[in-house]
């Protein structure tokens, strides 16, 4: 199964998308959002297969992480979907030229993620 870190800055989103992939066997890290750099750092020392983001968070913007993700070559090439309570469509046609691999709107359900989660990884 893969390593996924879950990057959000609810804590409640993060529990309930960590449990609806661990139920079907991924390996999960939760990723508190205190930075940019702390986020980088913790994908650098302990990479994945996966990188599931919130959009909008106040100390580490959704948009910057993927841009920032691309930018760095330990990281340019990794799977990103983005997780958001609001859609917006222009950051999120920017994102998708930077190598986006989707989005889901939240509330999440876990069916939908889990699916989402299985579709990316098989590319």
């Amino acid at each position: 199964m893969a390593r996924i870190a879950i990057v959000d800055d609810s804590r409640l989103a993060r529990v309930f998308a960590a449990a609806a992939l661990r139920a079907r066997g991924h390996e999960v890290v939760e990723v508190e959002p205190e930075s940019l750099f702390r986020v980088l750092a913790v994908l650098r020392e302990a990479p994945v297969d996966l990188l599931l983001l919130d959009l909008l968070m106040p100390n580490c913007p959704g948009e910057s992480l993927v841009r920032a993700c691309r930018e760095d070559p330990a990281l340019n090439d990794l799977p990103i979907l983005v997780l958001s309570a609001h859609r917006d469509d222009e950051a999120l046609r920017r994102m998708q030229q930077q190598g986006l691999s989707g989005f889901l709107l939240k509330p999440l359900d876990a069916a939908a993620l889990v699916a989402k989660v299985q579709e990316t990884l098989a590319g």
